[in-house]
């Protein structure tokens, strides 16, 4: 199950190229989150050389170079403060500031597996959310359900890691899309 930003669960909302993609898609690239403020996806790969200065001076250590040697986020590790130490070292180019209150389009995701629609409470992704884009909402005779303000998220990843069940998740824009 995918959620919608301001409403209740949607079911079926997964198109078929979404679903055969989301993991690898057609590159193997459209799954993978690269650093804050990085070129465009065929820009990067092409930039990106995974010199790996930037994973060195990242003090989150989220950063790391994936199997096609180019630098990704990993969110389990923690979350993005946004610092931009990554950009100041990036040689290559690949990462770029050109809107500072825009490092990426990300989308984020509570899954089904979720503990409140077990009945659990747990609220441990809206404790670490900062911008507190992830609310629970109280409903009559049910247990509060996650909520999503896409226009809240700044996509830091602060609420993955955190979650017991490994039910949230950040991804590309691209790959959440529905064509």
């Amino acid at each position: 199950m995918i959620f919608s930003y301001g409403g209740g669960p949607m079911k079926d909302a997964v198109s078929r190229r979404t679903l055969l993609f989301a993991r690898s898609g057609p590159m193997g690239l459209d799954d993978v989150i690269r650093p804050p403020w990085g070129l465009p996806r065929l820009q990067f790969q092409e930039k990106c050389t995974g010199c790996g200065e930037c994973i060195t001076v990242c003090p989150e250590q989220i950063l790391k170079i994936d199997t096609r040697k180019l630098a990704q986020v990993d969110f389990s590790k923690g979350e993005c403060t946004f610092c931009g130490d990554c950009v100041s070292v990036c040689k290559d180019a690949a990462l770029l500031i050109t809107d500072p209150d825009n490092p990426w389009d990300l989308n984020v995701s509570i899954g089904g597996e979720c503990l409140a629609f077990a009945g659990v409470e747990c609220r441990v992704c809206e404790d670490q959310c900062e911008p507190r884009a992830i609310r629970f909402r109280l409903t009559a005779g049910a247990m509060a359900s996650p909520q999503l303000d896409k226009a809240l998220c700044t996509g830091c990843g602060a609420c993955v890691a955190p979650c017991p069940v490994g039910t949230v998740s950040i991804l590309p824009e691209a790959t959440m899309e529905g064509a």
